[in-house]
């Protein structure tokens, strides 16, 4: 059985994808087998033709269909027959030196489903000043059991494939929150989920304090998530352990609907108290938030944030859940295969 799979997943990500691979393959090198696996969601760029100057399988998903990291986990993972699997977005670095930890901790924790670890979020502009980066100094701490596997740092984590085999992988259909809700799975099916302390990989990332930001979260579907995994665990023991641990949107769609009652009540009754309490209500946790971010700006950014969240939350929730195994991508002829063996046929190894 091969000792490890990576999964790599790409979009548009030409200017950093020979330095993800580069650091992969270092990183791997006292594995003792290794199959790398490189999802692409309909690049527009160079990505992939960079990407095949590397022993690496390529598997390219089709314009015109709906594309978002679940499906490309999703599929990279199917592709697969590793022990243990890594995962990694294109805009991220592994850093050397947290592999091996990561193995060996699995190896001596039959509990676990999952590690993760530190992941440092820097802007692309920073991606000069790590481009030969070194070991970083190892930090002695001991891991810490999390929730869920980072995903605001790109993503990145190492699953056990039985776990993920006996719980269920990715759910290709959620359009967010993949990692949270694998993460719940997992936990619910009574394994552990830890954090190394030691950094993993490097994130690299522009996204601003800003309108435009929420806009493209929104347009991208990545509110929708929350939604969908409530819908999915609705009727099960999972539910309110969901909701307790994603509140934030739940929230946002009860402060949203509490204000739209307030309205009615008022336009109905033509007494304006109970929107001028919601008003100021609302204004006051505009400043709190703005006192706790040190911002105005951001604050407003956070309050618009919320009314799309609640749309996004609602409209996941409203949306029919579709069993994962029925999920089918369409992807390029001739670069993928149903089965890891076939798959990697002819790929150099990297042992």
């Amino acid at each position: 059985m091969t000792e490890l799979s990576v999964v790599l997943i790409t979009r548009n990500q030409a200017w950093n994808i020979s330095r993800l691979i580069e650091s992969v393959v270092r990183g791997t090198l006292c594995v003792p087998s290794v199959e790398i696996v490189l999802v692409d969601s309909a690049s527009t760029d160079e990505t992939v033709e960079l990407a095949e100057r590397y022993p690496v399988s390529i598997v390219r998903l089709r314009p015109g269909q709906r594309l978002s990291p679940a499906i490309g986990r999703y599929v990279g993972y199917k592709q697969t027959l590793g022990k243990y699997v890594l995962f990694l977005d294109g805009d991220t670095q592994l850093i050397a030196g947290w592999l091996p930890e990561a193995l060996r901790t699995m190896g001596e924790t039959p509990d676990l489903g999952a590690v993760t670890g530190n992941v440092i979020n820097l802007p692309t502009s920073a991606v000069a000043q790590v481009r030969a980066a070194s070991v970083l100094k190892t930090q002695t701490a001991p891991p810490k059991e999390v929730l869920w596997c980072n995903y605001g740092g790109g993503g990145a984590a190492l699953y056990r494939r039985a776990v993920l085999e006996q719980v269920g992988t990715f759910n290709p259909y959620l359009s967010s929150e993949e990692e949270p809700e694998l993460g719940l799975r997992i936990r619910h099916g009574g394994y552990r989920i830890l954090e190394l302390c030691n950094p993993m990989a490097y994130h690299f990332n522009d996204a601003p304090v800003a309108l435009s930001t929420v806009l493209s979260r929104r347009r991208r579907r990545f509110h929708l998530g929350m939604g969908q995994a409530a819908r999915y665990h609705l009727g099960t023991k999972l539910f309110w352990h969901w909701l307790k641990e994603r509140w934030w949107e739940p929230a946002a769609a009860l402060l949203v609907a509490s204000g739209l009652g307030a309205l009615f009540m008022s336009l109905i009754t033509r007494m304006f108290i109970p929107l001028g309490l919601w008003v100021l209500a609302f204004l006051a946790i505009i400043v709190c938030t703005a006192i706790r971010k040190r911002s105005i700006r951001a604050a407003f950014v956070a309050a618009f944030s919320w009314f799309t969240m609640s749309e996004g939350f609602l409209r996941g929730f409203l949306m029919k859940p579709l069993p994962p195994e029925s999920f089918g991508a369409n992807m390029e002829p001739g670069e993928h295969s149903s089965g890891g063996a076939s798959l990697f046929a002819n790929a150099p190894r990297l042992d």
